[in-house]
This record gives C-alpha cells, sequence and structure tokens, in this order.
C-alpha cells in the first residue's frame, strides 16, 4: 500500500490547527499549541507582517526553524516574567518541548527537521520524608502578599501530589468526587482510574482545608452562571481579567494548568527561598534517591 500523503495548509494557522486535532493527549495538545502558537507569531515578528500571512512552508524552513530556537533561548520570546527577570533564557526542558513540538508538526506534513533537542534536565525528587516535612513548612505559613485562599490551594494542590505521586498534568482533571475524605481507615484521592490512600495528617488537612474554600468560592451565582455546582476541583481564587467589553469572570471558575503552576512557583519560591518543582514532591524512596544521587 502506498503511503499517505497529508495535505498541507498553505495558512500556517491552519496548519498547526489541523496537527492539533490528531494528538490524544490533552496536555500534549496543550504544550504543542503553545509553542507552536509562539513560533509562528516570532515569524510574523521577524517578517513584519499578521500571523495570518506565515505560510507552512515558513514553519517547515530549517532556518526559520533555528532562528526561532535561538531567540527562545536568550528569553526573546517569552511572554512571562522568569525568575530572573522578563527576558530570562529558556529552561532546558522548554527548549527540549519546543524542538520536539517543530519536530512532531514538521513530520505530520511528511518535511521531517528532525532537530536534536538538548537532553532534558530531571530535577532531584524528594523523599518521602522531605516532601511531607517542606509540605508542613508550607501548610503552616501564609507567605505575605499570597491571597490566602490561592495559598490553601497550592497547598492542596502538592498534598495531592505527594499522595499520588502523580504531576499537575494528571492532577489538573480532578473533580470534587475524586476525594473521599470520610474513608476509614484512611482517606483517598482518585487519580485517573487509581485510588491513593491520604496517610498523613498535614496532606488531609491541607485538602480538607481547601475542600471547605471550593465550596465558599462556588457558592450562589455561579450556580446560576454554571447551570449546576462546580465540579472540577482546582477553581480560580480571585475574578479575571475583563476581554473584549465583557465582565470579568468571577472567582470560582476552573482553574487552567498554568494558573496553578504558577501559584506553585510563587509559593515555593516565597516561603522556600527557591521554587520547587512539583513533580520534585512525588517522592521516591530514600534508597532510590541515595542511588540517584
Amino acid at each position: 500500500m502506498g503511503h499517505t500523503v497529508t495535505a498541507m495548509p498553505a495558512r500556517a494557522t491552519t496548519a498547526v490547527r489541523k496537527f492539533l486535532t490528531t494528538l490524544r493527549s490533552e496536555a500534549t495538545e496543550r504544550q504543542r499549541r503553545t509553542f507552536l502558537g509562539e513560533y509562528i507569531s516570532w515569524v510574523a515578528a521577524y517578517r513584519q507582517c499578521s500571523t495570518s500571512k506565515v505560510t507552512t512552508k515558513d514553519l517547515l524552513d530549517e532556518e526559520n526553524a533555528l532562528a526561532w530556537l535561538a531567540a527562545a533561548q536568550r528569553g526573546a520570546t517569552r511572554r512571562r516574567p522568569g525568575l530572573e527577570g522578563p527576558t530570562a533564557r529558556a529552561s532546558t526542558n522548554s527548549m527540549a518541548a519546543r524542538t520536539s513540538s517543530v519536530n512532531a508538526f514538521s513530520r505530520y506534513y511528511v518535511h521531517p527537521l528532525e532537530l536534536v533537542p538538548p537532553a532534558p534536565e530531571f530535577a532531584v525528587r524528594l523523599t518521602p520524608r522531605e516532601a511531607h516535612r517542606t509540605l508542613r513548612l508550607l501548610a503552616d505559613h501564609h507567605p505575605s502578599g499570597m491571597l490566602e485562599s490561592t495559598w490553601e490551594r497550592s497547598v492542596a494542590v502538592i498534598a495531592a501530589a505527594i499522595a499520588s505521586g502523580q504531576g499537575l498534568s494528571a492532577l489538573h482533571s480532578l473533580r470534587l468526587a475524586d476525594l473521599d475524605l470520610d474513608r476509614r481507615p484512611l482517606p483517598r484521592i482518585r487519580v485517573g482510574d487509581q485510588w491513593h490512600p491520604i496517610v498523613d495528617v498535614v496532606s488531609r488537612q491541607a485538602l480538607s482545608r481547601w475542600k471547605t474554600t471550593h465550596q465558599a468560592l462556588t457558592a450562589g451565582h455561579l450556580k446560576t452562571l454554571k447551570g449546576g455546582n462546580v465540579e472540577e476541583f482546582w477553581v480560580t481564587t480571585a475574578p479575571g481579567r475583563p476581554r473584549s467589553g465583557q465582565a470579568a469572570p468571577p472567582a470560582g471558575l476552573p482553574a487552567a494548568v498554568r494558573t496553578l503552576e504558577a501559584a506553585h512557583r510563587k509559593l515555593t519560591a516565597t516561603a522556600l527561598g527557591a521554587p520547587l518543582l512539583l513533580e520534585q514532591f512525588c517522592p521516591v524512596d530514600d534508597e532510590q534517591q541515595t542511588v540517584a544521587r
């Protein structure tokens, strides 16, 4: 049987949308959309034209791809300030994700670039003892300058990560029904199809506290707005910004991954002096950690 060549739309934005529909993983689709959108915007700025004028061939041009990656690496495409300022260099892991995004896009349109990504860097994970000790510290100290409800949500995210061993891509889809705090002998949390026991008091209190705050944030007007209760476990803690002449959305709506990531980064950087990735709270055994070090 002959190979079916994927029809290639002329407009880059159309080509990216078509490519994204082929991805099964929501996390992968979100990542590819972000970085390919950044690539289109960079080409448009470089050519001083609108994004609608950027072609698919522009994205498949190796010189363009390498120039975009170089600009991203030195922080020229950054949309939000990094820990070292608004033009901080991109992390190795984000550069690897950019490279894999454009490689996957080019392979889909049968014009493989096969650019070599940098080797990913893996953060050292905490032992169970270290993870629980750090959670206890964060749960007991509300940093100044951080909304109390945001702090409570961020601590609960960490508690969920410690209990389940899962990162934010898996935890983001949690719903209220996935938390069973009344179960005996141990409360539990469900991530995907698997239940995980919540073995320590601090984690249970953190998740219970956030559940109470969740109820307060989603009460009243949101029932009319949503047509029912908000079942998503992670919700916004402050009103959003008004857009296109519309009123600002209220607090208590489902929170985006980037919202949870930003709050986690602020909490750990403020309380600990340096940020920790959420994955570092997904503990490994003490013996494994010793070998890894």
